[in-house]
């Protein structure tokens, strides 16, 4: 998807207005989607906020591979088919990568390290939503230049997760947030913060303030509520990407289009959170229950952060 800027600026409001909405909407749901009781420390109203995000981010992953497919229409056919079985051919051996990987370290830190990952795609995809491109750098660099929240989401993460138990360890929670906050500051953030010009010092900060809340709050507060706040920064972080995107794309929608228009978006939304409402609470194709299970979630998430980075190659190669 690609055409004129847009001022994406203009949106945000409200982009983080539909976000908020719909998460409390989700949370606030009166029906269980899916029984909580298997996943441990989870109360059904996150468990049910967390469905909904892993839902919307299935019709959100089926948007972001036709657009994939559909630029690389213009292109002559045995090119195209050339392209085409490449990039399956990555996302094949890159499945099987990331399952290795989830199976091996476990859901939990899996999940952490793809909400990780995700900070760097978020940033990529704000350049997109106003641009309508990337700048061109290499990966390491952009990392070292969003390197901030990458962290402090991190330690936020390990907080609210409680990695190696690490609630029982105030003083350690209490140092590594105030070394991670000074280290912001003096590395250009408070630069940042005068200048009113960057979002990512403002995100780090925010982060950091919360893990030492969160992780001094963590001894007198039940396990369900960690996780509920843990499920919220990913529900909120997801659906004002969700959204972004979709605005982003009908703003570049071509006249006849019907497949960018907004009823296709949210009809696409409520089909496939039906299909995964009755995979998971019905007998279905065990392949449905597979993609749409939120046990699994991350690990599409994970596949389609590692399309997003390898299909731009795959066009050039």
């Amino acid at each position: 998807m690609t055409g004129e800027a847009v001022p994406s600026g203009s949106n945000a409001k409200i982009v983080l207005a539909l976000s908020s909405v719909i998460i409390a909407l989700s949370f606030a749901f009166p029906l269980t989607l899916v029984p909580s009781s298997k996943y441990g420390a989870i109360s059904n109203e996150a468990m049910n906020l967390y469905a909904c995000t892993a839902w919307a981010g299935w019709a959100h992953f089926v948007f972001a591979y036709v657009g994939q497919l559909r630029s690389l229409a213009p292109m002559p056919g045995l090119y195209q088919a050339k392209k085409l079985a490449l990039f399956l051919g990555v996302l094949a051996v890159s499945i099987v990568i990331l399952l290795s990987l989830w199976l091996w370290v476990g859901p939990e830190a899996f999940g952490a390290l793809v909400w990780v990952y995700f900070i760097d795609h978020s940033l990529k995809a704000e350049q997109f939503f106003a641009l309508g491109k990337v700048a061109k750098e290499p990966l390491i660099a952009r990392w070292i230049r969003s390197y901030q929240p990458i962290l402090c989401f991190g330690w936020l993460s390990v907080v609210l997760l409680d990695f190696g138990d690490i609630s029982g360890f105030r003083w350690i929670i209490w140092g590594v947030s105030a070394a991670m906050a000074a280290m912001v500051l003096l590395l250009g953030g408070w630069q940042d913060l005068r200048a009113g010009d960057k979002r990512g010092t403002l995100i780090s900060l925010f982060f950091v303030a919360e893990a030492a809340v969160w992780g001094t709050l963590s001894g007198f507060t039940v396990p369900e509520f960690l996780v509920g706040v843990y499920i919220f920064h990913v529900a909120l972080g997801s659906f004002y990407h969700y959204i972004g995107a979709y605005f982003a794309a009908v703003a570049r929608r071509k006249p006849g289009d019907w497949w960018l228009l907004p009823i296709t978006i949210v009809l696409v939304n409520l089909g496939i959170g039906a299909l995964g409402y009755l995979s998971v609470n019905r007998s279905g194709p065990g392949e449905l229950q597979m993609l749409l299970n939120p046990d699994l979630f991350t690990l599409w998430v994970g596949l389609h952060l590692v399309a997003s980075d390898v299909f731009p190659l795959v066009r050039k190669a």
